[in-house]
């Protein structure tokens, strides 16, 4: 009959399970709870992931019945966009990149503007015109790859594509949209004038 041993956590001293005497244990063994990392997690801090986790995704049913926006910033666009009667689609052109060998490629633009404001509303929607909108709140490395391919790889839609930067602050993407030649608009400045005007503002 082969002996049998018990094999104990080698941190606390709780027993375990048990094995051979035969066989030489190579690692050392702790239990559940002595396995378990004490130290508290980091916080994530201003990376695009980060902020991308804090916005608020989901269906707005004052807007549309089936697009499900990404962010609040997305969902009161395109209320700007409804304010002014103007048509428009969401997330349905789709621009790949080939002969890359690295992602990103594909690209999904956030919003196609098909017309501009009627006649008949009181004041004009004033820089949006017939074209690309691509909502960027927080533009991380990849965001900036996108908009590089999509400026050598479509050079007739990157005449018509404009880029809505969260903040006037945000030096960083000013100076990447003016180096690329983007048109942008600011989201704080959209939000000043409209959020008084615009019922279920965000």
């Amino acid at each position: 009959m082969v002996e049998n041993r018990i094999v104990c956590c080698s941190k606390c001293g709780k027993e375990l399970f048990y094995i051979s005497n035969s066989y030489k244990m190579a690692v050392k063994i702790r239990c559940i709870d002595c396995g378990k990392s004490k130290q508290p997690k980091k916080r994530i801090r201003n990376t695009a992931v980060a902020n991308f986790a804090r916005t608020k995704k989901g269906v707005r049913k004052d807007i549309h019945l089936t697009y499900s926006f990404r962010s609040a910033t997305e969902a009161n666009f395109a209320r700007i966009l409804q304010y002014h009667n103007i048509n428009w689609k969401y997330e349905e052109r789709a621009f790949t990149f080939e002969g890359y060998k690295t992602r990103p490629h594909v690209y999904i633009m956030d919003f196609e503007l098909l017309s501009t404001a009627k006649k008949h509303k009181k004041e004009a929607a004033e820089g949006l015109t017939i074209g690309f909108y691509e909502i960027k709140g927080y533009m991380d490395a990849r965001s900036r790859n996108k908009l590089r391919r999509l400026k050598k790889c479509y050079p007739e839609e990157f005449k018509t594509t404009c880029v809505v930067l969260y903040s006037k602050y945000k030096k960083k993407d000013i100076e990447f949209c003016e180096k690329l030649g983007y048109r942008y608009l600011f989201y704080g400045e959209l939000e000043k004038h409209y959020k008084t005007l615009i019922k279920n503002w965000e």
